[in-house]
């Protein structure tokens, strides 16, 4: 019985070590036509400009939880997300290998696709159509 429970200790402490929450970059994907100004928090952190593509590091952020909304220059809020802690973890995996879990948000606009994330970046299927006038200021 002692035995087991050593074990299990091993593995526990095993576990803990090998799934690590961190605070990763937030990223943005701005594959519009649009500028798109990153707001955290209240506070607009940065402007990305048409096809661009920006990575802002934690130090230039707020603490977490971040309430993260992607607008328009008019203020037009496209999409948004929330980070809280614990949100993003990096696991190193028995054969070494790295894996990540993050919050992401993508949205299909009808002048094309916006990704925010922190942690992994989205995957996914070709850009959708989106729908009428949500481009529009």
């Amino acid at each position: 019985m002692r035995e087991v429970v050593v074990r299990l200790t091993a593995v526990a402490l095993l576990i803990s070590v090998a799934n690590q929450s961190t605070i990763a970059d937030l990223e943005i994907s701005n594959g519009t036509t649009l500028v798109i100004t990153l707001v955290v928090n209240a506070t607009p952190i940065t402007s990305v400009g048409p096809g661009a593509v920006d990575k802002i590091g934690p130090s230039r952020l707020p603490p977490l939880p971040w309430k993260v909304e992607a607008r328009a220059t008019s203020g037009r809020v496209q999409t948004s997300m929330t980070v809280r802690a614990g949100d993003v973890v990096r696991t190193t995996n028995p054969d070494g290998s790295t894996s990540w879990k993050g919050d992401a948000v993508r949205v299909e606009l009808s002048c094309g696709r916006l990704d925010v994330w922190s942690g992994p970046p989205l995957a996914g299927p070709a850009p959708g159509a989106g729908s009428a006038g949500d481009c529009d200021p």
